[in-house]
């Protein structure tokens, strides 16, 4: 009965009339309550009566800490909630209800405002990310390709991330690319929290902010992989945007996809697909080139995801699988599936106008991972 008093109030919040609540109520519960039953269900309501006593200016509507009020304004947001709804419940002004709304965003949190009424995005929308980088006539381009870190499972390997990062300073490596799945994520599938050492969008995010390889004069550029999403999909949180506010060494480039172009005629495309593992290495980016149009093709496709490392030229695109920095989970194997674990160096040579006339890659394989080293990076 609590929980059906807390929702009339929510609804009450949220705008809704008596008799609206008590015909999405008596739907919901199959009770048979009119509009008197829930007016006294709410106004017996504790919360209820603090926010009255706000409304006529007698006291606070809450006593609460700066982050409990964010995170009331979140579960407020969890549902559609009128601007002036949230104002009048936390006594406050539409311009400092505001600060607070720009805060959450500036954290990740992805707030829709529709006339008013507020409410988290829980969809991810892609979107097309294109971006340029200065180039001033080189005509060898170097970078590295790490992917699918899964930060904050208990499968990670920090350690190795850290050496591989070592190799990229000793190459003089200045740019890398990350197809996605900086993080591990939450609720990918049932039991998937118990492979987890880190819980929370915040968290896993605040975690890899700390935990990332920093080099100095090398800059990390990423795209988010499913895991990463499904943050947005259980809270509205997009991790990408506090990870690069916080790193100035990591560039957010977008969400599964983003075209780089390196010079005005070589682009490189990172991309996370959203397939499982093929019987074959080359099947998955195979069909992906197959269905490009041959005006919007690019040059290099680094894929994620699939946890492989792999090499093809085809369709005039030189092809990478970029690999993993995870270790096979017991999942994995149970689903028979492998993990190269590594990353690239990538050398491209483009003439005089940035067209690419070659392409060396550099595999940097890992044959051995290290058991438990998620209990030395907590």
């Amino acid at each position: 009965m609590k929980k059906l008093t807390r929702e009339c109030l929510d609804c009450y919040l949220q705008g809704k009339s008596k008799k609206e609540i008590s015909l999405i109520i008596n739907s919901k519960y199959g009770t048979d309550y009119d509009s008197n039953d829930i007016h006294n269900r709410i106004k017996n309501c504790a919360e209820y009566k603090a926010f009255n006593a706000a409304k006529r200016g007698k006291t606070p509507a809450i006593s609460l800490s700066e982050k409990d009020i964010r995170q009331q304004i979140l579960k407020a947001l969890s549902k559609e909630t009128a601007l002036s709804t949230l104002c009048d419940y936390f006594s406050v002004t539409p311009r400092v209800m505001q600060a607070y709304i720009d805060d959450l965003a500036e954290q990740g949190y992805v707030i829709e405002n529709r006339d008013g009424i507020l409410s988290l995005r829980r969809t991810v929308i892609p979107q097309e990310n294109i971006h340029e980088e200065t180039w001033i006539g080189e005509k060898v381009i170097r970078f590295g390709v790490v992917s699918d870190k899964h930060f904050c499972s208990k499968y990670q390997q920090l350690t190795l991330l850290n050496k591989l990062y070592d190799i990229f300073e000793q190459e003089g490596i200045t740019t890398v690319y990350d197809p996605g799945d900086l993080s591990d994520g939450f609720k990918m599938r049932p039991g998937h929290e118990h492979e987890l050492f880190v819980i929370g969008a915040d968290d896993q995010a605040n975690y890899i902010i700390k935990n990332h390889p920093y080099r100095k004069g090398i800059e990390t550029k990423f795209i988010l992989g499913n895991h990463d999403t499904s943050h947005i999909k259980n809270g509205g949180h997009d991790i990408g945007i506090p990870i690069s506010r916080e790193r100035e060494d990591m560039q957010y480039l977008g969400i599964y996809n983003a075209k780089v172009n390196i010079t005005p005629n070589c682009i490189v495309e990172l991309n996370h697909p959203l397939d499982g593992s093929q019987y074959a290495l080359s099947y998955s980016s195979q069909k992906m080139i197959d269905s490009m149009s041959g005006g919007e093709k690019p040059n290099i496709l680094l894929n994620g995801h699939h946890h492989k490392l792999f090499y093809m030229i085809y369709r005039n695109i030189h092809a990478f699988e970029c690999g993993t920095m995870q270790e096979q989970s017991p999942w994995m194997r149970g689903k028979r599936l492998a993990a190269h674990v590594g990353g690239l160096i990538i050398e491209v040579h483009v003439d005089k106008e940035g067209t690419i006339t070659r392409c060396r890659n550099e595999f940097i394989p890992f044959y051995r991972s290290i058991k438990d080293d998620w209990q030395d990076w907590r």
